[in-house]
């Protein structure tokens, strides 16, 4: 009886700091509502959050319409702890530091061009230990892998030669905190689904494509990110694609030529600029240099044959789209939306730019180590994401 109390508290607890993850600020007098938990269990609760430092008071909101005193405001209180958050890709170590309540307060690229992974650990364990901050501290670290992963382990990394090193092991001895290793598309979904201020209602089945080096897709099913059996869902870019239906037993990775960085280095071959980056495309884009308007006109090509095969597939209510080239080129999503348009017959799914694409799958990782930190996977939560202070 004892334990069935305890577990009941424990799960009202977490409801009660979900509503103020989801509505901060909000009163005690609407979170009971919203619960339909008595007041004074509500107010004991809060003071339990309060006394952790979990939660602050913001000051009064709105009276009620009949009058009476005015509520006093509640929002979870980014100085209780943070998270640090990785990116581990090609040839980049992204890192972002955030507050409990999502605000990023630090993030730095270094690229690791030549490195091998042992160097790479070695850089994302000295890049953890410069940070300190908060009244807990350190609550947990996430890292997006570019690959396959299942639970506590990467089953495969095409880009990054991985030497069995265990990183998921390696970071729990250094720091021993909660860590996350996740697919970085599943991140970036993640991102789209708990930092978008959108409805819950249009966030329930999406499909988010993250597009770099590879073409993974983030999918999100009933709010839930769905990972297939091995861990192998959203691997879209390896897709074969027939280039000579006469020849059904030659295929190519649609990623192979397909991909972001497929596509600006076939830019940067053509035009024999080798340094030429995303800022440097759009540029001559809307210039409307003729090789770079049709390397974007194919870029678009390929990747709404890439949607299309995903949405017959999986029907989502719509599809975003995080990636650097689409971020420099906003008119790039209309056209997007119109060939898919021409090839399914219909435009009842909508394609959306997805800002942000450098730091989504830290925001997703934030997201993920955060639910687990504080035992509440499997539940929503709402983050704050306000880039522009470390900008």
């Amino acid at each position: 009886m004892t334990l069935r109390k305890e577990e009941i508290r424990s799960n009202n607890e977490k409801s009660v700091l979900q509503q103020i993850f989801i509505d901060e600020p909000i009163s005690r007098i609407q979170i009971s509502r919203n619960l339909g938990l008595n007041k004074s269990t509500v107010s004991a609760i809060y003071n339990d959050l309060k006394e952790k430092d979990l939660v602050v008071e913001t000051g009064q909101g709105d009276s009620s319409e009949v009058g009476g005193r005015k509520p006093v405001m509640i929002k979870v209180n980014k100085n209780y702890g943070y998270t640090i958050n990785f990116d581990l890709g090609f040839n980049h170590l992204d890192v972002m530091a955030n507050y409990i309540e999502g605000t990023p307060f630090s993030y730095d690229r270094i690229y690791t061009v030549g490195k091998d992974i042992h160097q790479m650990v070695e850089m994302l364990i000295e890049e953890a230990k410069k940070l300190s901050a908060t009244r807990e501290g350190l609550m947990g670290i996430s890292v997006a892998i570019h690959g396959i992963v299942m639970g506590t382990q990467i089953k495969s990394s095409p880009f990054i030669d991985m030497q069995d090193v265990d990183l998921y092991q390696v970071l729990t001895d250094e720091f021993e905190v909660p860590v996350v290793l996740e697919n970085e598309a599943n991140l970036v979904a993640m991102a789209q689904r708990d930092f978008s201020k959108l409805s819950d209602k249009r966030l329930h089945n999406i499909v988010v494509f993250s597009i770099h080096k590879g073409i993974g897709a983030g999918i999100v099913i009933d709010h839930e990110i769905y990972r297939g059996e091995y861990g192998e869902a959203g691997e879209v870019g390896r897709s074969i694609y027939l280039a000579d239906p006469n020849n059904p037993d030659k295929g190519t990775k649609i990623e192979d030529f397909a991909s972001q960085d497929a596509i600006i280095e076939t830019i940067r071959t053509n035009l024999s600029q080798p340094s030429l980056d995303f800022a440097g495309v759009a540029k001559l884009y809307y210039q409307q240099n003729e090789e770079v308007v049709k390397s974007v006109e194919d870029f678009c090509s390929y990747l709404s044959i890439i949607i299309y095969n995903t949405a017959m597939g999986l029907n989502p209510e719509s599809i975003y789209i995080s990636s650097d080239l689409v971020e420099n080129i906003p008119e790039m999503v209309p056209v997007l939306n119109a060939k898919y348009k021409m090839r399914s017959g219909n435009n009842l799914i909508e394609i959306f730019d997805m800002p942000g694409a450098r730091y989504s799958s830290m925001l997703g990782g934030c997201s993920a180590i955060t639910h687990k930190a504080l035992a509440m996977e499997g539940m929503d939560l709402k983050f704050n994401s306000e880039l522009n202070k470390i900008l």
